[in-house]
């Protein structure tokens, strides 16, 4: 049986209204799911752009070891500046994006999973455990 909070994110992906406190649960729930599975991984992935109207590729979904302050670093997925000279730099988590950004993340979900398992398909990980699980994650927001 499929996590409620995947299936929850799913509906909003595909249009079912959802309150914008319920979505960030959704969201925090997801983040923790990722942080396990891309610690495990390792595996470096810069996804779909997120950025608003004016500048539409100036932040995207990354899963990369973040810096999110001085004393905490780890594995994980972030919306990330992608400007050339900062890098990957963690802005915010999923579920800390505001709210005209809110949209976007949901929306790009189903591309950051597909290309996230694109990429592990290729690296050294392949035949681990979580990656089956990221395929499944995958499989669950083509459809």
């Amino acid at each position: 049986m499929e996590s409620p909070h995947l299936i929850f994110l799913k509906s909003v992906v595909n249009n079912k209204p959802a309150s914008r406190e319920k979505l960030r649960d959704a969201l925090h729930r997801l983040d923790h799911m990722l942080t396990d599975l891309t610690n495990d991984l390792r595996v470096t992935y810069g996804g779909p752009y997120v950025g608003l109207n004016h500048t539409p590729r100036q932040h995207q979904i990354c899963v990369a070891e973040q810096q999110w302050s001085l004393q905490e670093r780890g594995w994980g997925v972030a919306i990330c500046t992608s400007h050339p000279v900062h890098g990957w730099r963690a802005e915010w988590r999923l579920a800390t994006v505001s709210r005209e950004r809110l949209p976007l993340v949901v929306n790009a979900l189903p591309a950051l999973f597909a290309g996230y398992a694109a990429a592990v398909d290729a690296s050294s990980a392949a035949s681990r455990p979580s990656t089956r699980r990221i395929h499944e994650i995958a499989e669950l927001f083509a459809h």
